[in-house]
């Protein structure tokens, strides 16, 4: 199912798709999850309950499986899907379950790992 935002001028249609992903910002260690809400071809939205990143950083991204969720061993087994993507917008969300929205394009996408 597509979804179609009129309320703006998105070049692409989003495609909601609820998933959990990991992600990495610049140089940092350290890795954090968030929550994909939706995604097109060239970007996603993503929500989160604590500060997002910078604006215009750049993020490696890995979408985790239910297994992975439940059985961490299960996160190395598995091929993994990664994007790498930019900061272009982001805002709180007073009326929502999460407190920060996030909007991503991608720069790239990484074949799953083999």
């Amino acid at each position: 199912m597509r979804v179609r935002n009129t309320r703006d001028n998105r070049e692409k249609d989003r495609i909601p798709h609820n998933a959990v992903i990991r992600f990495c910002a610049g140089e940092q260690d350290e890795c954090r999850t968030a929550r994909m809400i939706n995604y097109s071809s060239t970007g996603m939205y993503l929500e989160l309950n604590y500060p997002p990143p910078k604006l215009g950083a750049n993020l490696l991204i890995e979408v985790l499986e239910n297994e992975e969720l439940q059985n961490p061993m299960e996160e190395y087994r598995n091929p993994k899907t990664c994007y790498y993507a930019k900061v272009i917008w982001k805002k709180n969300l007073p009326d929502s379950n999460a407190e920060y929205g996030v909007g991503l394009r991608y720069l790239s996408s990484v074949p799953p790992e083999s």
